[in-house]
């Protein structure tokens, strides 16, 4: 009788678990300014597209939030401070199953891109683990860089766990790993509790190169889109099938990586910031 009351049990948890993973499909019709470039604007269309779909599966909360950006103009630091009201969806998207799907036209001389996306979801059932992550410009907090300007990421978390850090060039298709460093052989960052890090910077002592990280352009603007992926668990990173470690790989690539341990570690957090890349000040 225990017997079967244990697998009766064993049973019912591995089902609950797989019913917290659902597909969910959502569309977005985005009309874009005219200081947005097609490429921005297909990123914004499928991201929107996502959270449409999370938000028609598991709902919203509203939400503020308060960005700072800092210039130095003939020497003289200014700080502007936006408060932004935002509709935070209470779904985690996993990844995507399937290639999403982009329409561009035009209606009315205005550019209109129309995606609708398919993917694996998970309701988010606990409260994310509040972490500190601040993007700096040669050191001061910042999302604006301009060509050449350095590029390091102040970083605190409550608890002990694992830390890497990506950045996606939608302009290419492309996902770059800018942390575990080429000398880390592979592996996720050990972070310590309530410990303060500066990450991509000489200032880390793991940091292996003699100068900065960088980020430059060739165009007038564009956006890039810093992605940091968090466990209390230790996490493989890309590899190949040799088991090499992949510092760079396609979105899609990307996403399917990220889906496959998502799926097996409800405690993973995958935070994105965007920041803006300009040609000339």
């Amino acid at each position: 009788m225990r017997h079967y009351l244990l697998i009766l049990f064993l049973f019912l948890s591995v089902h609950s678990y797989a019913q917290r993973v659902v597909n969910v499909c959502g569309e977005y019709k985005y009309i874009a300014p005219e200081n947005v470039s097609p490429a921005e604007a297909k990123s914004i269309a499928v991201e929107r597209a996502r959270l449409t779909a999370l938000a028609n599966e598991f709902g919203t909360n509203v939400s503020q939030t308060n960005l700072t950006t800092t210039h130095i103009t003939n020497g003289q630091t200014t700080s502007d401070i936006i408060s932004l009201g935002e509709t935070e969806v209470k779904g985690d998207w996993l990844g995507d199953t399937k290639e999403p799907q982009v329409e561009v036209y035009y209606e009315q001389d205005r550019l209109v891109i129309f995606a609708s996306v398919c993917g694996k979801a998970r309701a988010i059932q606990n409260a994310e683990v509040e972490l500190l992550i601040s993007i700096l410009c040669n050191g001061i907090e910042s999302e604006r860089f301009y060509n050449n300007n350095r590029l390091s990421v102040d970083f605190k978390a409550p608890i002990d766990g694992y830390l890497s850090i990506f950045l996606r060039d939608d302009n290419v298709g492309i996902v770059s790993c800018l942390m575990p460093y080429e000398t880390e052989h592979g592996k996720a960052r050990s972070i310590a509790l309530n410990t303060n890090y500066t990450f991509l910077s000489t200032k880390d002592p793991m940091y292996p190169y003699r100068e900065e990280t960088i980020l430059v352009t060739q165009k007038k603007s564009e956006f890039n889109t810093l992605i940091f992926v968090f466990s209390q668990n230790p996490f493989a990173m890309p590899i190949t099938e040799q088991g090499e470690f992949l510092p760079e790989l396609s979105v899609a690539d990307f996403q399917k990586w990220l889906r496959k341990n998502r799926v097996k570690d409800e405690q993973m957090q995958v935070i994105e910031k965007v920041v803006e890349i300009r040609s000339k000040q």
